[in-house]
């Protein structure tokens, strides 16, 4: 459904349900292990982008999971999460040694997992996509070009809901069409710049340029997206302003916003 595919690993059906459903709400694609052992193989098999993982399991515990992922130069560069009972301060710093991206204690707040959850997969995205952006900074800096960074992104609820209404092919083309929409107005105002796709509906610019131009060009992006996006929808849909769907296992109605494209200055170091 969404582009963002998360892993829950606990023996727990209650644990694995409440999560489940509350992540396919935010639109999520949610896949779930009941032990160490499974989850080692279900990350091979399905790639997920991010893992909640419990640490007392049967077979692999989940420091021995995760130690293992961390180890293997294809995996350890997926974020993992420790939602555990175990909260003495040895405990955190186990999860921490071995490689835990955050850990967080049962009982949990939904909505700071939510948090956690979105940032650790946004700075992956960003990792994944720095090292040419930063290259291409650092050679304007190098020859005394004034440079600024600008990221794009759309809300990945509302890009998870459209791909599941409308089908893979106009998700493909709808995302190929903001992207043809950036390119369009900075080559109007630009002899060169650089764009990358960091992720599905996101998007990062370099641009040869001061600050206040780049956020002007920024803000015209943003708003000529803004009216793209909305004549991919159906009528119904693009007049309501959003999308009525429902949770994949509790069939709550939910109303998605449209999708939008928002803007962000950005500055990597270089």
């Amino acid at each position: 459904m969404n582009s963002g595919r998360i892993l829950v690993v606990d023996d727990s059906d209650n644990i694995r349900n409440v999560l489940q459903m509350n992540f396919e709400w935010l639109g999520y694609e949610v896949i779930c292990a009941t032990d160490g052992e499974e989850a080692l193989r279900v990350v091979e098999k399905e790639a997920p982008d991010l893992i909640i993982l419990d640490v007392m399991m049967p077979r692999f515990n989940g420091y021995q999971v995760c130690r293992t992922l961390k180890a293997d130069p294809r995996l350890s560069e997926i974020p993992v999460i420790f939602l555990t009972a175990k909260d003495q301060k040895e405990d955190r710093y186990w999860g921490k040694d071995c490689g835990a991206d955050e850990y967080l204690t049962k009982p949990f707040s939904a909505a700071k997992l939510e948090r956690v959850i979105e940032r650790l997969l946004d700075e992956r995205e960003r990792r994944s996509h720095m090292g040419d952006i930063t290259a291409r900074v650092r050679t304007y800096r190098a020859n005394g070009q004034e440079c600024s960074v600008v990221s794009f992104r759309m809300d990945r609820k509302s890009l998870g809901v459209f791909r599941q209404k409308y089908g893979e092919i106009r998700f493909q083309e709808a995302l190929e069409a903001v992207r043809q929409s950036i390119d369009a107005i900075l080559r109007a105002e630009l002899a060169e710049f650089m764009v990358e796709v960091g992720g599905e509906g996101v998007f990062r610019a370099v641009l040869p340029c001061s600050q206040e131009k780049a956020d002007g060009l920024a803000g015209r992006i943003s708003a000529k997206g803004d009216l793209m996006l909305r004549g991919l929808y159906d009528r119904d849909d693009a007049e309501r302003g959003y999308v009525v769907t429902r949770a994949n296992v509790s069939g709550v109605e939910m109303h998605v916003p449209l999708m939008a494209l928002e803007s962000a200055a950005d500055s990597p170091s270089a």
